[in-house]
């Protein structure tokens, strides 16, 4: 059901909620690039004992605000949205552990939130596929050509999917193809975004180690060996360099991007329920 919020700015949002009356805890949840708050009901479905809360992020496909739909990515206002959001959760579960579980980009974002706001309370993290590195890496002077074009022409608009396999139609995110076809259909899909905005990804995703370093709250990472966009390799570096004393990686080797939309669903979502009620309160 629709849960609405307000950010420091003034604006009325809207998420999804699935609350439970249980007390036992609260995720949090980020949704990836081109994604939505939806794609979390699986999650939602599998861990009935918490209440579950997924944000649409500013700048996809949800975002109210039209004219700002794949323009920017925009971190510092993406840091304020989500620190806003968890207050608003907080103040409808006081006293409950919450816990921020991102996917993907909103992997990239949780990490970035947790790390540059240790104040922020957060019980853990739970970051599935984190794109920390691309398969095919970005030579600098290509990233420093789309900075420097995207400076000049803010507006102009480019596929991500380019950056990743060369073409402009994404590779495959699941092995469940009808799901896919699917999501590709949904008003929240959006297949071009800026190169300001890709300029912008870039960046976080280049700040990934440093990210790393700086967080210490308990960590499950989820890995997936057919990722399109992140080899498990990646993944398993950036995860050593986490600071965390508590940290967990999970790898399932025959998985997609789209970890409980996949094949290996039920076995992801157990290892999550294990690995949160080993962390309660």
């Amino acid at each position: 059901m629709p849960f609405q919020w307000k950010t420091t700015d003034g604006e009325v949002r809207s998420a999804l909620a699935w609350r439970r009356e249980t007390g036992r805890g609260v995720l949090a949840c980020v949704h990836g690039l081109s994604g939505s708050g939806e794609q979390f009901g699986p999650v939602a479905e599998f861990l009935g004992d918490y209440s579950v809360y997924a944000i649409e992020l500013r700048g996809q496909g949800l975002d109210p605000v039209v004219d700002r739909r794949a323009m920017l990515l925009d971190l510092p206002a993406q840091h304020r949205d989500i620190a806003d959001f968890l207050a608003a959760i907080r103040r409808r579960h006081p006293g409950e552990p919450v816990f921020l579980f991102g996917e993907s980009m909103g992997s990239l974002l949780s990490a970035s939130f947790v790390a540059a706001h240790p104040e922020a309370g957060i019980c853990g993290l739970i970051l599935s596929v984190p794109v920390v590195e691309l398969i095919r890496p970005v030579p600098r002077w290509l990233s420093a050509t789309v900075r420097s074009i995207a400076h000049v022409f803010p507006r102009l608009k480019f596929y991500p999917s380019w950056f990743v396999n060369g073409e402009t139609v994404a590779p495959p995110l699941t092995r469940d193809r009808a799901y896919q076809d699917a999501m590709r259909r949904k008003p929240h899909y959006i297949r071009i975004f800026t190169l300001k905005f890709l300029s912008e990804l870039g960046d976080l995703i280049s700040s990934s180690n440093d990210i790393a370093k700086r967080i210490t709250v308990p960590g499950l990472v989820l890995a997936a060996g057919n990722d399109c966009f992140v080899k498990v390799s990646q993944v398993g570096a950036w995860f050593e360099k986490l600071a965390s004393p508590d940290k967990t990686l999970k790898i399932y080797e025959a998985a997609y991007h789209l970890l409980w939309h996949d094949h290996d669903s039920g076995q992801v979502l157990s290892d999550v329920a294990d690995w949160l009620a080993k962390r309660r309160r």
